[in-house]
């Protein structure tokens, strides 16, 4: 089936890759994902998650599956990271967060396709208005077995904010204009084992990163009240948040009952932090090398 000519097809491609990654970070393995034209409602009690984003006013995207799917895949998650837990809110709960992170990065590749950042916005578990959204069918199975289908909507506002394959921005080569650009990474795998619950209570130090910028000491002491600082990022770019020294993921700041957070829009990859352990000791050890140069005494 050709996707690239189907933009519902397609959108229901970049989001199924991405949900593969989370999936395959979260529970050290990865199942056979597909996408098919149908979109039937997820039979009996069903998990629906709406989440917005803002490539256009009131554009959304909706992610369904059966409550007793999501619980067997929540579960599936947990027991990779040595949890065992049959909490039906617990398991759900879990499930909901892979379907989250798997949109965040989501709204990261289409926002590359249509030329500007996407980011979403606050989402809910809320049930999709049938008569004003089309979707796709996500097919999903492991070895054991598949599980119920996991239904992809979205309405018109979101299509018409991506539905570009007539504009100049448009493929010319055939190829699919959907897909993220970026080649798939491998994501760090939890696995389950006794060192890893005896860690899941450690407390580490998180901070959040709005910029960076060099300033010589004549400068430094030459500030006063009302003087300004200029970083080198732009207000358009994320920040960063960091814990031990290592750039784990970035976001968009925002206002929580007064105090400033972070909105998570990408997790970094394990080679994503790796190299940037690297690149921190490299700056670390130059800083070093400097200082013991002025001072060789």
């Amino acid at each position: 089936m050709n996707r690239g000519n189907d933009p519902i097809l397609a959108l229901g491609a970049t989001w199924l890759e991405q949900f593969g990654n989370a999936l395959e970070a979260m529970g050290d393995e990865r199942p056979a994902l597909d996408v098919i034209s149908s979109s039937a409602t997820p039979d009996g009690p069903c998990i629906w998650w709406k989440q917005p984003l803002d490539a256009s006013p009131g554009a959304a995207v909706w992610i369904g599956m059966a409550a007793e799917a999501g619980t067997a895949l929540g579960q599936r998650i947990l027991s990779a990271a040595g949890v065992d837990s049959t909490d039906p809110a617990e398991l759900q709960s879990t499930y909901l967060e892979i379907v989250r992170q798997s949109l965040g990065t989501f709204a990261s590749a289409v926002g590359a396709q249509i030329g500007r950042q996407v980011v979403c916005t606050d989402g809910c578990q809320e049930e999709p208005p049938r008569d004003r959204t089309v979707g796709c069918e996500i097919t999903i199975g492991f070895a054991g077995g598949r599980l119920p289908s996991i239904t992809f909507l979205l309405n018109k506002e979101m299509l018409e904010a991506v539905a570009f394959s007539d504009s100049p921005g448009a493929q010319p080569d055939g190829s699919d204009p959907w897909r993220s650009p970026e080649a798939p990474v491998q994501e760090l795998s939890l696995r389950a084992s006794s060192t890893l619950n005896l860690l899941m209570d450690v407390e580490l130090p998180v901070s959040v990163s709005f910029g960076r910028t060099r300033v010589r000491v004549q400068e430094i002491l030459k500030l006063i009240t009302g003087s300004i600082i200029e970083l080198e990022r732009s207000i358009s770019e994320p920040v960063e948040v960091i814990v031990n020294n290592c750039v784990i993921a970035r976001g968009e700041v925002v206002v929580v009952d007064g105090n400033y957070g972070v909105r998570i829009t990408e997790v970094m990859s394990r080679q994503q932090r790796l190299q940037e352990s690297q690149r921190s000791l490299l700056i670390s050890n130059r800083a070093a090398a400097g200082a013991t140069a002025g001072n060789p005494g």
